[in-house]
């Protein structure tokens, strides 16, 4: 009898835990609306407490992560839904970016079409053959052969975004489709999978997707950073160099790393540093432009090779004013929220650019505007001969850590355009203070 009432006793506590659960699974979303529509499922809710929120979805057909901006509190938009082939419910996931779940909830999907199967020819290929991918702005074009299949189930997988579907060919054998990500980021990797319509697999390849410069060429004909030239350096690059020898700074005895040193990559979203800081440098190009500057970047592109001395070289021979060098950090705790600038201190060039005292009050100044726009706190400014891009430029230079990609947080908010102009405003306004005179005095730390 003991042991009946033990169980019993239990299973009301579980319920009771459980309840308890339930309640507070919308805590801080009470008003999360769902429509369905051609696109998707359309939310809207207010949520006043976070102004980044993560959104994970999964049907039976497809998933995805979606990283939200509130405007004001609220929030509104589309989860994208393009394969409802057997999905019935949805599940939706709203969370912190840090990972404090805020909501679960789940929805009936109405307009899910299941199409008729065609099983394929008795002497239907075993592989398909040349299977292409056509990578596009958060898109995936691909072409196929798969000869005697009338069908195909095509997977299609990337670390914010996963789909799959049938797929009806085209006549002889070939297949062609474009597939939707919304959900990825410039140059995120994608992998297609063609499988027949029984589940055997036939083919499968992987491609990143493109990066598709914004429109930087206006420039203001006055404005504060009028007669300024700036060079700004987004750090590192999509092809892999070897990381040669050279002096760490003008007649110094002591060698350095003069090549391309290991990049940074994000926690969870595996964005690498050469990309996201890319994106950046744009935005703080176009800035800095409609602010009057003329800007000249160290590369365009992720497909180029540029050693460090190389960077430092092409900021001299611009005639640069200031070189900005744009990077994101790691560190192995996956938990810093900080930004940081750092100069050079002891290189000859630093001490023709600048006195030392004004070099350190000017990174101060850039180092506080930064945190003013993004809201970061932590961070202070290094003077140091670490780096040999800094110390063999010959104006005053300052590479600016502007986020940590090991930390899950800042790795969701550094793939939202919002955060992204906010790092680019921050340094921009900092650069303006500088040029006006306005410098905040060094903090030691």
């Amino acid at each position: 009898m003991k042991r009946y009432f033990t169980v019993v006793l239990c299973i009301l506590l579980l319920m009771i835990v459980l309840s308890a659960s339930a309640a507070t699974a919308g805590e801080g979303i009470p008003d999360l609306k769902l429509t369905e529509t051609a696109a998707g499922m359309e939310y809207a809710f207010t949520c006043s407490q976070y102004p980044y929120l993560l959104l994970q979805y999964k049907t039976s057909d497809e998933s995805g992560r979606l990283v939200l901006t509130g405007n004001d509190g609220l929030y509104a938009g589309t989860v994208p839904l393009f394969y409802r082939q057997t999905a019935e419910i949805i599940r939706i996931e709203i969370s912190t970016p840090s990972g404090k779940p805020l909501l679960k909830t789940s929805e009936k999907i109405k307009s899910s079409i299941k199409p008729a199967v065609r099983n394929p020819d008795k002497n239907a290929a075993k592989k398909a053959s040349d299977l292409t991918l056509i990578p596009g702005d958060r898109q995936m074009g691909f072409q196929v052969n798969a000869p005697g299949h009338h069908q195909l189930i095509i997977s299609v997988s990337s670390v914010m975004q996963k789909a799959e579907y049938i797929l009806d060919g085209q006549g002889d054998g070939f297949f062609e489709d474009t597939v939707l990500l919304p959900c990825v980021n410039a140059r995120d990797k994608v992998e297609v999978t063609v499988k027949s319509i029984r589940g055997k697999m036939l083919a499968s390849a992987s491609e990143r997707v493109l990066f598709v410069p914004p429109d930087v060429s206006y420039v203001a004909q006055e404005g504060p950073l009028k007669g300024v030239k700036v060079c700004i350096d987004p750090g590192h690059q999509g092809i892999a160099m070897g990381a040669g020898t050279v002096y760490r700074y003008p007649g110094s005895s002591k060698l350095a790393q003069g090549g391309d040193a290991t990049m940074a990559q994000g926690a969870v979203t595996l964005r690498k540093e050469s990309i996201c800081v890319l994106e950046i440098s744009y935005r703080l190009c176009r800035i800095m432009r409609e602010l009057g500057a003329d800007v000249v970047m160290t590369r365009w592109t992720e497909d180029v090779a540029v050693t460090n001395m190389e960077r430092a070289d092409y900021a001299n021979g611009q005639n640069a004013d200031y070189f900005l060098r744009i990077h994101l950090n790691i560190n192995r705790k996956g938990n810093n929220n900080a930004v940081y600038v750092c100069s050079p201190s002891n290189s000859p060039y630093a001490h023709e650019a600048l006195p030392l005292e004004q070099y350190r009050d000017t990174a101060q100044t850039i180092l506080n505007a930064l945190k003013d726009s993004t809201g970061v706190k932590g961070g202070v400014v290094h003077m140091n001969d670490q780096y040999v891009g800094s110390n063999w430029a010959k104006m005053p230079t300052f590479l600016i850590e502007c986020g940590f990609l090991s930390t899950p947080e800042n790795d969701w908010i550094l793939t939202t355009d919002d955060y992204q102009e906010k790092i680019a405003r921050g340094i921009a306004n900092g650069l303006v203070s500088v040029v006006q005179g306005n410098l905040v005095p060094f903090e030691w730390y």
